[in-house]
């Protein structure tokens, strides 16, 4: 187990002692893969194998097997088999699940009590033995959840630094999510009330340790919206659409969930990524036939997940048409926020803001209240919300790849809700372009002074781009080109790797 020291006899004796285990275990394999054992030597010869070493699966098999074979009620008198089992290894997957196979094969399934026990020993002695906490959470399943609760609060009242714990209770608070009042996935107001009571005890008895800030995340949370269109560009000139996605999905040219028509007439192309490989892309093109010059082009495109349709239409003389959906700006800094009342929000940011007086370089604290802030008010906020981020790399710097890429959505939402045909990020400290999705109709973006170190990735979604500024970032080499049908200038100066400068001519 973890943490524990293991005693082992001397050198002689040990070796002793393996020689004659090895001797018991050669001779019941030899008589358990020979043929015509009868089941009751099979279950001996198992359970002589087994209770020195759980771990052998082809044990177990033959042990399911012979009992299958047996009459009688044997199932009390095997879960206690392998209740010992367990005793030697805690964590052995082939004890875990036979358990659940004789349980599966009870005439009458037994109340849980043992097992709750059991598990409950086991986790006192490991609070981090998963098959313990899965084989508790099947048991509870279906029952009350408060009882369960309860026993993760009495183990949180011990050691609020159980993320197993933490884990287990949000779990069971996933029924509930589904049956509140306000955004969907979101707790009702009394039992978040209640959670947040928790938390709150948590942090400040120990605001260095990360699992109460994590839980308090999830419970500020709701699973990810699912992918839906948000933007539909047409180009006459280049004779393509392009569909546009809230995230990355994967169409199947074969069988494509997303079908477009064109005057009520279905469109055979083929979707091919915006991205230029096969894999999941916000962005997805399709080429058109002529376009009619002399009358309207109406054009209606469809995602089967959510068949609601959505239509552009090309105007005769029109070079492009397109429609995009409003931007919802809480989605642009934390899409998975599920808590829409802004006052449960501000007594989170007090909570964070008083506690950094005591802890000025808590790791969850200052992610917490940056984010928290960004869901509130980021424009009002977003010198505050960049000091915070500035803290937690200083104090974090193993993770300073993932502050930096807090800090590029961040800065990047904040562009995009004031962005209209160009945008300007210079020496912003961007390690990444996020939301690329959400700037589809940018005819110039600069982005000089940067610490890109490769092309952005989701740049095929900026179909209007005609002015690119990359200089002075850290791309050390370019990848697959982008279809940007409208570029004309690309400037990628002063890029380099470590400071070593890079030659980009004849590009």
């Amino acid at each position: 187990m973890h943490g524990r020291l293991k005693l082992r006899p001397p050198d002689s004796a040990r070796r002793r002692q393996r020689e004659e285990k090895l001797r018991h275990y050669r001779e019941a394999m030899d008589a358990l893969l020979g043929q015509g054992a009868p089941p009751a030597q099979v279950l001996s010869l198992t359970g002589s194998v087994l209770a020195a070493n759980p771990d052998v699966g082809t044990c177990w098999n033959l042990r399911r097997r012979a009992l299958g074979a047996l009459g009688g009620d044997w199932v009390p008198s095997e879960l206690s088999f392998v209740g010992q089992c367990l005793g030697v290894n805690p964590k052995s997957y082939g004890a875990w699940h036979h358990r659940g196979w004789v349980l599966g094969r009870a005439a009458a399934p037994p109340a849980g009590r043992e097992d709750l026990a059991l598990c409950e020993r086991l986790l006192a002695a490991d609070p981090r033995n998963f098959h313990a906490w899965e084989h508790r959470r099947a048991l509870a399943a279906g029952q009350d959840p408060e009882a369960e609760l309860a026993f993760a609060g009495a183990l949180l009242s011990r050691d609020f630094s159980n993320f197993s714990a933490w884990h287990h209770r949000l779990r069971l608070l996933a029924p509930a999510r589904n049956s509140g009042k306000g955004e969907p996935g979101a707790l009702p107001p009394e039992r978040l009330k209640e959670e947040l009571e928790l938390v709150q005890n948590a942090v400040f008895t120990d605001p260095t340790d990360q699992s109460a800030w994590v839980y308090l995340r999830c419970i500020l949370s709701r699973a990810p919206p699912p992918p839906r269109i948000i933007c539909i560009y047409v180009d006459r000139e280049d004779a393509s659409l392009a569909v546009i996605f809230s995230r990355p999905v994967r169409v199947n040219p074969d069988c494509p969930e997303l079908t477009a028509t064109l005057d009520g007439s279905t469109l055979d192309g083929a979707w091919r990524s915006g991205e230029g490989r096969p894999r999941p892309s916000h962005t997805w093109l399709c080429d058109l036939p002529a376009l009619p010059p002399a009358r309207p082009a109406r054009l209606e495109v469809t995602w089967a997940p959510n068949p609601t349709p959505h239509q552009v239409t090309l105007q005769p003389g029109e070079a492009e048409a397109w429609w995009q959906e409003p931007i919802v700006e809480r989605e642009l800094f934390w899409p998975e926020l599920g808590v829409a009342e802004a006052p449960v929000l501000r007594e989170q940011a007090r909570m964070c803001r008083e506690l950094l007086e005591l802890e000025p370089q808590s790791r969850g604290c200052l992610l917490t209240l940056a984010l928290l802030l960004a869901a509130l008010e980021p424009r009002g906020h977003a010198q505050e919300i960049r000091q915070h981020l500035r803290s937690l790399q200083d104090a974090d710097p193993l993770r300073s790849g993932f502050v930096a890429d807090v800090r590029s959505r961040f800065e990047a939402a904040l562009a995009v809700l004031g962005a209209g045909e160009e945008l300007s990020l210079p020496r912003k400290e961007l390690s990444s372009l996020p939301l690329a999705e959400r700037l589809a109709l940018l005819t110039r973006l600069e982005l000089p002074g940067n610490r890109l170190g490769a092309l952005p990735p989701g740049l095929g979604a900026l179909r209007r781009l005609q002015e690119l500024d990359l200089s002075d970032n850290r791309i050390s080499e370019l990848g697959p080109a982008p279809p940007l049908p409208r570029l004309q200038l690309l400037r990628l100066d002063r890029n380099r790797t470590g400071g070593t400068g890079m030659d980009w001519e004849g590009l």
